[in-house]
């Protein structure tokens, strides 16, 4: 009876060192403590860290709309009040004179608004206007340093006689001669007229007389 005691003892030993063994066993090389595989799971090496603070300090966005608001504006031109130098009859229509008057314009508009003046007649009592107010000026372009100045067809509505008519195209051709054009090509709907009132060729440009030789009025 002693005996079987004694073997079951050691039995229940043998049991005990046995178990206690597989729970000291080291971990597998392949296997971290959580369960999960350390191939898998492998620290980061020095080259993936410089990648990742490459990519941390390279900015990946695009411009954004602020960086064009810096562009500098674009002025708009004011209009400005420039003296210049109308050309009218006299109520007798026997000579020309020149007065001066302020055009409000910018330098592209100066020529046009100029011409626009002196198509609206003069302010003056004793002066007269040759044209219809209702003629309108078109457009006004240099063209190998000649004026081509454009009116709509109300221009020929004008009833000059021979000497009249000279006086109107030296009219429009001194106008024009203030802004450095010493000739001025006449169009009708910007188109040439052989003859505008059928005394003078107008197919060519007119050369403008000298300003200077005709008396100014206030």
């Amino acid at each position: 009876m002693k005996k079987i005691v004694n073997l079951t003892i050691l039995t229940l030993f043998f049991i005990v060192l046995t178990a206690c063994g597989q729970s000291d066993a080291p971990i597998s090389s392949n296997e971290s403590s959580d369960g999960v595989k350390t191939e898998e799971n492998k620290e980061l090496t020095g080259s993936d860290l410089e990648d990742d603070s490459e990519t941390a300090g390279t900015s990946t966005e695009s411009p954004t709309e602020s960086d064009s608001s810096d562009e500098p504006t674009p002025t708009v031109a004011e209009p400005t009040k420039t003296p210049v130098e109308l050309f009218f009859a006299d109520a007798d229509v026997m000579n020309i004179y020149r007065v001066e008057r302020q055009i409000e314009a910018t330098d592209e508009e100066l020529f046009e608004k100029t011409l626009q003046a002196w198509v609206k007649g003069p302010e003056q009592d004793d002066l007269v206007s040759l044209i219809p107010d209702n003629v309108l000026v078109q457009s006004v372009e240099e063209i190998e340093g000649v004026a081509h100045v454009s009116f709509s067809s109300e221009l020929l509505d004008a009833q000059v006689g021979s000497g009249v008519e000279e006086m109107l195209l030296q009219q429009i051709a001194m106008t024009m001669k203030q802004f450095g054009f010493d000739e001025t090509q006449i169009l009708v709907d910007g188109e040439v007229v052989p003859e505008l009132f059928g005394h003078f060729d107008t197919s060519v440009p007119i050369e403008a007389d000298n300003p200077e030789n005709y008396e100014k009025v206030k």
